[in-house]
């Protein structure tokens, strides 16, 4: 017999720690310097370590209303158009605010609990210039959403495991762009930076 919600508790916290990978997008040919003077036509961020913390709020015993803050301690290349080789650009602290809900598969009388999410959000990139002084340093905050899912293990009604993936997209620029692909040619698209991001964290509810 399950344990009513009230019972379980209607809140949940859950610090996470994790890995973020790396993901990059075109830009218009912009100069920088990297050791020499260089053009460059893509950003990328780097692959980093990934914390931050699940909020979430039972809705009913399957939904969960939630909010996700996601931090990478990371940095940028850039693409030298010359050589097609990529060159740290500058240092970046890249917060990562999302807003939505999960549905989770098993009723409240289940341990383990397989769920899938989705949310809105933005990004918020704080960046710091490096000793080469890429010119593109000035902080950005762009529209993000996410779309993943996990499995949830309780311990008891107030502790329990949780591990988390998640795909990642930020507007990289507000402008369409061109893109090739092999299979299906060149193409218009709006251009994001994808990024893949899984966690693990201990959930405390109350």
């Amino acid at each position: 017999m399950g344990v009513s919600t009230n019972a379980q508790g209607r809140f949940e916290v859950t610090p996470f720690v994790g890995y973020e990978t790396s993901g990059s997008y075109p830009i218009e040919v912009l100069p920088g310097t990297g050791g020499s003077l260089a053009l460059v036509d893509h950003l990328r961020v780097n692959d980093a370590i990934s914390y931050g913390s699940f909020l979430d709020y039972n809705v009913s015993e399957n939904f969960q209303l939630e909010f996700m803050w996601d931090r990478n301690n990371t940095s940028y290349s850039a693409r030298d158009i010359t050589t097609l080789e990529y060159f740290k650009a500058y240092n970046s602290d890249i917060d990562q605010f999302q807003f939505g809900g999960l549905y989770m598969f098993l009723g409240s009388e289940h341990k383990l609990r397989p769920y899938v999410a989705a949310s809105l959000g933005f990004t918020h990139d704080s960046n710091s210039p490096i000793s080469t002084g890429f010119t593109s340093v000035s902080n950005r905050t762009a529209f993000a959403w996410s779309v993943g899912g996990g499995v949830k293990y309780y311990l008891n009604r107030h502790v329990g495991f949780r591990g988390d993936v998640r795909f990642l997209p930020t507007y990289g620029s507000s402008s369409n762009g061109g893109n090739c692909d092999p299979f299906y040619g060149c193409y218009t698209a709006r251009n994001y930076l994808d990024r893949g991001n899984f966690v693990g964290g201990v959930i405390f509810r109350f």
